[in-house]
């Protein structure tokens, strides 16, 4: 007699599609006053200013993966026979609501703005079914969605380092929180290996001080934001698939030299061809 296919629970997140559909809807005609907050760190003043659309991006971006949570725990393999720690398996719908809701608000029209919270929900859906497909290597989509989250992963970290890179704020502003977010994307593609929690979050802080800490000698050269982040992108690919290998047990001098030869060919097309200053 064949396993049975673990179903999604369409139910449960219908519900999450509706309440994340509901708040952006919500914040698209309630209009918040803005936050200025100075701090001085580093004997230095910083500014911070909290608008409606970061309060919007936070919500949508916690609904998400609270809302992944819910959905995932109706896996009938949870909670003890799952091959994947369920407490990462909330981490890319999380940043994946938050920068899609991010990107909504930028619509400048309400017709751009309607088929961009169609596609926010529509991608927060698929990434949770994904999600869902990956607890169970037994699953017949298990291979397919693993590939589609790592595709998502490293397009979600490119998305993140061009927009926090744009904005040219101090390295102390921008280093950081390219580290924090190369250290939860990390945390989502560690996590596939059958591995201890504590080795994966080490592993993913690593890599995320490793980029954190190129993006601080990239503002002192004068790159445009897309060499830029892409650089970082590329360094960000290079450690995380390493230590992927390596969490797998699959690392090999041959992969270390696929990795290194691919990156360093990148690398030269990136730099040859990026636009003039």
């Amino acid at each position: 007699m064949s396993e049975r296919v673990p179903r999604l629970n369409r139910e449960r997140l219908s519900v999450l599609i509706a309440l994340a559909l509901l708040t952006s809807v919500l914040f698209r005609f309630v209009q918040l006053p803005q936050i200025t907050r100075q701090f001085r760190i580093l004997g230095s003043p910083l500014e911070v200013n909290l608008t409606g659309t970061w309060l919007l991006v936070l919500l949508v971006g916690g609904l998400a993966g609270m809302g992944a949570r819910y959905v995932l725990t109706a896996h009938p393999d949870f909670p003890d026979r799952l091959a994947r720690p369920l407490h990462f398996s909330w981490l890319l719908p999380a940043l994946v609501g938050g920068m899609a809701a991010y990107l909504t608000e930028l619509a400048q029209t309400s017709v751009v703005w309607a088929v961009s919270l169609a596609g926010t929900m529509t991608l927060i859906g698929l990434t949770v079914a994904a999600e869902f497909a990956t607890l169970s290597p037994a699953h017949p989509a298990y291979a397919r969605a693993r590939v589609t989250l790592n595709i998502l992963a490293y397009a979600l970290a490119f998305v993140f380092f061009l927009i926090i890179y744009h904005t040219r704020a101090r390295s102390l502003v921008t280093a950081t929180s390219i580290t924090v977010v190369a250290f939860f994307i990390a945390l989502g593609l560690f996590s596939v290996a059958e591995t201890r929690g504590m080795e994966v979050v080490l592993y993913a802080a690593i890599t995320g001080l490793i980029v954190g800490e190129a993006t601080w000698a990239l503002n002192y050269w004068r790159l445009d934001d897309w060499t830029a982040s892409l650089l970082l992108l590329l360094l960000f690919y290079f450690c995380t698939g390493i230590v992927q290998q390596y969490l797998l047990e699959r690392l090999k001098i041959t992969v270390l030299l696929e990795f290194g030869f691919v990156t360093a060919l990148v690398l030269i097309l990136l730099l040859t061809f990026r636009p003039s200053w």
